[in-house]
């Protein structure tokens, strides 16, 4: 039995110093990011404002940073699209893919 090949583009992930807005390659890539981690950190200030959007898979931490549990899949990705775009965490606005 023969199984072709899958060829996927390499891409890698950049956790950019500032948020860099306007990025072309975040209108068409599908939630990448968005399937590709385990969980992300929040502040407490993201955390408070995931919970009011209605998150079920925040992690409150009492020692740590807390979390927001992705799990190869974050609840927030719509049709491929983030659906809290404009209100998303810090680490979210920062990381950037290259080629």
């Amino acid at each position: 039995m023969f199984f072709p090949i899958l060829r996927r583009k390499k891409l890698h992930g950049i956790l950019l110093d500032q948020p860099e807005e306007g990025n072309e390659r975040c209108k068409t890539c599908g939630g990448v990011c968005c399937n590709s981690f385990a969980a992300i950190e929040l502040t407490w200030e993201e955390y408070e404002r995931l919970q009011s959007l209605g998150a079920h898979r925040l992690q409150l931490s009492l020692y740590g940073p807390h979390r927001l549990e992705i799990d190869y899949g974050c609840e927030f990705l719509a049709q491929g699209r983030c659906s809290i775009y404009e209100q998303r965490p810090d680490v979210c606005r920062r990381f950037t893919c290259r080629d």
